[in-house]
Formats: structure tokens, sequence, C-alpha cells
């Protein structure tokens, strides 16, 4: 059987963005005459029909899979909101004929590992992706376990894409949702700037480099000083892996006397930081802020450890990025090709609002 005509086939065929094909068919303003002509034709041509929601009671069951790092050891901190937030909104749609596959996979690791104990669930996935068995996939953009160029493979094939956390653009995603990480980075130096001495040093537990979230919060640390005229030292560790050479650099920068305040863009590097400033019992002297919300953190915020915690919302992230995959597969709904979710500064006082998983704040 002849596979049906999507919109995203349409877009292909003339050359434009998903968007605009949904702008012409609906005969919205934003499209030139000639554009809008041409996509109605293919559509003809290609007899294309809008998949509807009463269509797709009677279709085949929709195949779509969730792809995350697991949350064992030391990915107990972040991603289990993550799946949280997918499963939450999965769990809406109990009217339709859905399947939910989910894979779970270490982070750190690509598609093709040789061991064969840590990447089952990759292979599985790849299979079906290979296979052409699934409909639709979220899954994370910071630590992909596939490339770009075999995600567009996939989404070529018919996949529909919806990547949380981090864009892959050369991927062909249907749509990404993400934090904005340039503005957290802004506003974690204007938080730490603001109450420390402008001679004082500054730790910025930055990360993994090949992380474009990562990236992103350092470089808008860094925008927001050169911007606003601070010169602070500023000291750079650079890992994510909870271990014993990491955490005794951390250690060393904090007992440095010229350290006055201290960051983290991860949750992992947020860990070692709350327990470095415990040990060295420097946390009564700096400023220090730290990275997403989990129990430990809560605690270092309580006691004091930490002033602040900044919320990437990643329960917020893939409960609408699954929305928007969903409404896509069932109705056609073009979604943004980039959506923004908000992220907060959480204080002690303040905390309460976030003891349970909240979408209020969304962009």
């Amino acid at each position: 059987m002849m596979k049906r005509a999507t919109i995203k086939d349409i877009a292909s065929m003339a050359g434009v963005s998903i968007g605009t094909v949904h702008l012409a068919l609906n005969h919205k303003p934003g499209v030139g005459e000639a554009t809008r002509e041409k996509i109605i034709a293919l559509a003809k041509e290609m007899d294309y029909h809008p998949n509807a929601v009463a269509a797709s009671l009677k279709r085949k069951t929709l195949r779509i899979a969730a792809c995350f790092p697991g949350v064992d050891e030391d990915n107990r901190f972040y991603y289990p909101q993550l799946w949280n937030g997918m499963r939450t909104y999965v769990n809406t749609l109990y009217d339709y004929k859905i399947s939910c596959r989910e894979f779970p996979y270490p982070e750190n690791q690509k598609s093709g590992s040789t061991d064969d104990d840590r990447d089952l669930a990759l292979r599985e996935l790849t299979q079906l992706l290979e296979a052409g068995e699934l409909d639709g996939l979220v899954i994370q953009g910071n630590s992909c376990p596939y490339e770009s160029q075999q995600l567009r493979k996939y989404t070529d094939g018919g996949l529909a894409l919806a990547l949380v956390d981090t864009d892959i653009l050369e991927s062909g995603r249907l749509c990404c949702v993400a934090a904005d990480y340039d503005s957290i980075g802004r506003t974690m130096a204007e938080q730490l700037l603001g109450r420390i001495p402008f001679c004082g040093s500054v730790l910025l537990c930055a990360g993994r480099k090949e992380y474009p979230s990562h990236r992103l919060i350092e470089k808008g640390f860094e925008d927001y000083m050169k911007e606003n005229c601070h010169r602070n030292l500023v000291y750079k560790e650079h890992s994510n892996q909870i271990d014993e050479e990491s955490y005794k650099n951390i250690l060393d920068y904090i007992n440095r006397p010229d350290v006055a305040g201290a960051c983290c863009v991860s949750s992992r590097s947020s860990v070692m930081l709350g327990r470095a400033l415990e040990e060295s019992g420097r946390f009564k002297d700096l400023v220090a802020i730290g990275s997403d919300l989990f129990p430990e953190n809560k605690e270092f915020l309580r006691k004091g450890t930490f002033q602040n915690l900044v919320q990437k919302n990643p329960y917020a992230q893939s409960f609408m990025a699954t929305k928007f995959l969903m409404d896509y597969l069932l109705r056609d709904a073009i979604p943004d090709e980039l959506f923004v979710v908000g992220s907060q500064m959480i204080f002690r006082s303040n905390m309460s609002l976030y003891e349970k998983n909240s979408l209020r704040f969304l962009e």
C-alpha cells in the first residue's frame, strides 16, 4: 500500500518549511500567492488528506517511542523529570490507539557500541527505526545517541521526530523544545556578580564542552560579564562526571582565598560543588548557585549551602515535545520548530512552588 502523503512530504517537494505548507493549505496569510498555488497543486497531485482525529481512531495503532538517558547512578538527578513529563502526556491519550515504547540508554554512548549489556535498548530501537516500524520518536538532543545524518535518514523515511533539550537542525526534526540556555547563563551571572566584591573570583563549573546546552550557558555567563563590564576572574572546571578527579578540582578551586562565588551548568557538577562547599566550610563565605531541582540540591538550598537553584524545567520540556509530536501525528497540527520553555531562579523562600512537577512556566 502506498504511504499516505503528509504535510512534511509536501514541504519537501515544494522546498519550503512545513509551517508554510500549513499556512497555505489552511488559507492563512503569510504565504505568497505563487507559493500557495504551488503547494495546493502538489497537495492534490500527492492525494493529501488531513489526518483528522476521527480517522486516527480507526487507523492502525500509532507507534511512538521515547529515548532519554536512563535514571540509574549519576543520571538520577536530571533525567527522571524528562521521563515523567513524557509519561504524563502519553497518559492523557487513553482514547487513542497508541503504543509507546521506552528506550533508556547510558549517557555519553553513541549507537553501535560493542558493549552488549549497555546498549541493548539502543540496538532494539535502531532495529525498529531501520525497519520503519515507528511513527514518532521523542529523543534528547544534548547527548543524543544518534548522529544527525542517521536521524535524517529516519525522518526522510517518514518518522516524526521531536527533540528535547537541544536542537539538531540537520536531523529533519518536526520540532525541538528546550530551555533558553543563554538566558540561564546571563541570569546566573547577574545573581552571582551582584552579590560578590568586584575583585572576587568566580568558579564556573562549566560541564562538558561537547554539550551544546553547557556551552550556551557558559557563553551567556561570559556575554553578561562583558556587556556589563564585570572584570572578575573566572575559573572554569570542565567536567560532567561525578568522580574523584573532578571533585578534587572543584574542591581545590573552592579553597582558593580569592574565590567569592561559584555556580554550575549541570546537575552533576552541582552535586560536587555542594559537597565541596560543605567539606571546605566555605559555604558560609561564598555565594553559590546550583543547577536543577532534585533531593540533594533541595537540601543544599535549605541549609544555605546554595543561595539559589536554576531550574531548567525538563518535565515541561518533554511534556510539550510529546504533546507537539502527538498533535502532529493525530491532527496534522504543525508546531513551532523551536519552542522555548521558561526556566526559573529558585530561592529557599519559594522552593515550595517547585516541590511537584509544574507546567505553569512555559515561556
